[in-house]
């Protein structure tokens, strides 16, 4: 069972404060394990640590800015010498971005890179050594659908989650002889923060796309992959079917990408944020 392969076990979980970090934190902990909550936003930490103080003494929280490698390398090791083991480390943070290529500014390339994908490589550069020690552990990244099909108007989004895919699949293979598992999450779109939140500034109230399915159910699919030993975790349903008919034959999904990028310039075009979304629908906007 499920709950079974969590229970007593040590989990570090990123981007815990909200969305898929804070579900997957939640579900852990109802399933029996130790879990460290990390976030940059502190007073969202707090709230959310004393909204699970019903697992006292098996909930912890740390404020971590996961673009700092001494944070990272701190959190995970202060986790692992605190509670004996380091058995799950969960790379949630990140933040989105749809946006034309011709606005990006190089701030914003540095911000997304530093956030998505250094603060994952931080946490495995830090993880590696004490799970290979140990013999056993398992790293989940959180990538995307966008990790795995290349969609319009979110290069800098894919440049990022095509390499966490990447990083994890290789890692997969490489780390498997010395009892260390790796997973990488790719999911469709999922309630959350992220799509009020862009890659520089303040956030602002923004409703998911339409097709979004809770944080909760994303969890839950995330923990029956991981528990089942999967390497790619895509999901919900449709997302996957896309994703394996691009792995099979991209030219099959061409016409579908057109259409995408055709939507998103003319939302663009007119600033208008709900045909944006609209254009997302199954299209990786985690």
């Amino acid at each position: 069972m499920v709950s079974n392969h969590f229970r007593g076990k040590v989990c570090v979980v990123t981007g815990a404060a909200s969305g898929i970090g804070l579900a997957v934190g939640a579900a852990l902990l109802d399933q029996g394990a130790t879990v460290v909550l990390a976030d940059f936003d502190a007073d969202r930490l707090t709230t959310v640590a004393e909204g699970l103080s019903m697992h006292d003494g098996r909930v912890h929280s740390a404020v971590v800015d996961v673009t700092v490698q001494e944070a990272v390398q701190a959190l995970v090791e202060g986790a692992a010498r605190a509670h004996g083991s380091l058995d799950f480390l969960f790379n949630n943070a990140g933040v989105g971005g749809t946006m034309p290529i011709g606005v990006a500014t190089l701030e914003q390339w540095r911000r997304i890179v530093d956030l998505n994908l250094w603060g994952v490589i931080y946490g495995v550069h830090a993880a590696v050594p004490i799970m290979v020690r140990q013999g056993s552990g398992h790293i989940v990244n959180t990538a995307s659908l966008a990790g795995l099909v290349p969609f319009p108007y979110q290069s800098l989004y894919c440049t990022t989650k095509y390499g966490v895919v990447g990083l994890s699949e290789s890692l997969r293979h490489e780390l498997a002889a010395d009892g260390v598992r790796v997973s990488v999450a790719c999911p469709g779109n999922v309630v959350s923060r992220i799509f009020g939140t862009p890659i520089l500034g303040r956030p602002v109230d923004a409703a998911p796309p339409e097709d979004s399915i809770p944080a909760e159910e994303a969890a839950r699919l995330i923990l029956a992959g991981v528990a089942a030993g999967e390497g790619i975790i895509a999901f919900p349903e449709k997302p996957r079917e896309l994703w394996r008919s691009y792995a099979e034959s991209p030219d099959s999904v061409e016409g579908y990408l057109k259409e995408v990028a055709r939507q998103r310039r003319a939302a663009f075009a007119t600033g208008d944020a709900q045909a944006l979304f609209r254009a997302t629908q199954s299209a990786g906007g985690t």
